[in-house]
């Protein structure tokens, strides 16, 4: 993979231990073999901070499976609060299943569909690269594994690339992993032959600037693909397992999260309803743009109702009227377009 600067999308000098950008004074270091391309920091934590945290989180993982290595994480971010990663740490266990169902619902690798859903073989990608924007630990990565010539993750995250590290490894996934925002990617225009971006909008400091650069880095009939949690959805805040947040206006919610659960990072998530999605995307310069319900996947939860009701939401969102419904109340939107040879608006 050739890199470009992130910041003026020049050719890039490689440095042991780094590349450097003349034209911008840069310099960019590689740590853990990740290179660290951030313009800005992770809103949570310094870039230096993330730095030695993913420096120590990988040195663990040289002697531990990646399941003990996400478990010690929780352990050492006190920030976290238990109740929350005992909700998150299975989750992120079944991230390669749940991006393997959607990637094949949604015709990006072969196999078999759910009913009513599109699949093409995983050769129709051509050899082409995949970009997981937000890849996290890298399970969408491991799902994808086979489908393309190449897999790249960016996340703004090194801590979590580290640990990805660990995952890919004990999966024998090869893929590169780089630490970006997703609004100043350093990768050259056209460069992808699919994007991914699954859940990842809401956290972004400015999602419209990233659907640009998705859009940027996009060869032209690149598919894109992303999910997020709909605002208007009458349920509890995802992330936070919190009633009543998407539902105030945005300039309130930090203020009620901070009331309802001090022990908490200061709230900066940005739900959005289908229309705002709809609109980033055109406005990035994506055609075949449509937003729709979403499957809410969550293979590891097997006891109690759980499971009978996702099944039944399942296929209650694959029946015209319904899906019509829940494209604007539905708890998980999926946003997919394509990729135009006209260029896209600047960041």
């Amino acid at each position: 993979m050739t890199f470009v600067c992130p910041r003026c999308k020049g050719a890039l000098d490689t440095r042991t231990g780094g590349y450097a950008c003349q034209a911008c004074v840069e310099v960019f270091p590689i740590v853990c073999g990740i290179p660290d391309f951030r313009l800005l920091p992770d809103p949570y934590i310094g870039i230096d901070e993330d730095r030695r945290k993913a420096e120590r989180l990988f040195a663990r993982g040289a002697t531990c499976a990646f399941p003990d290595l996400l478990r010690h994480y929780y352990d050492v971010t006190p920030e976290d609060p238990s109740d929350l990663a005992a909700r998150w740490i299975p989750r992120a266990l079944a991230e390669p299943d749940i991006a393997r169902a959607l990637l094949v619902e949604h015709g990006l690798i072969g196999g078999r569909p759910p009913e009513g859903g599109r699949c093409e073989s995983g050769d129709r990608n051509g050899g082409s690269r995949l970009l997981d924007l937000g890849c996290s630990t890298g399970g969408l990565l491991v799902a994808a594994h086979g489908g393309y010539s190449e897999l790249i993750g960016v996340d703004v995250a090194l801590r979590w690339l580290a640990v990805g590290l660990i995952r890919l490894r004990d999966a024998n996934v090869a893929a590169t992993l780089v630490c970006a925002n997703a609004e100043h990617l350093p990768f050259a225009d056209g460069a992808f032959g699919a994007v991914t971006c699954t859940d990842t909008l809401e956290h972004l400091r400015d999602a419209a600037a990233g659907l640009v650069e998705a859009r940027r880095v996009s060869r032209a009939g690149a598919r894109l693909l992303a999910t997020a949690n709909n605002r208007v959805a009458p349920m509890p805040e995802p992330n936070l397992h919190l009633w009543g947040v998407a539902q105030l206006p945005r300039s309130w919610q930090a203020r009620y999260v901070r009331w309802r659960r001090g022990d908490l990072h200061p709230y900066r998530i940005v739900l959005r309803s289908a229309s705002e999605l709809r609109g980033m995307a055109e406005a990035a310069g994506y055609v075949d743009v449509r937003v729709g319900a979403g499957a809410v996947l969550a293979p590891h939860v097997t006891s109690g109702i759980a499971p009978r009701v996702l099944e039944a939401y399942d296929r209650a969102r694959r029946l015209p009227v319904i899906a019509a419904m829940l494209a604007r109340v539905g708890p998980k939107l999926v946003l997919t377009a394509a990729a135009t040879a006209s260029t896209p608006p600047s960041p």
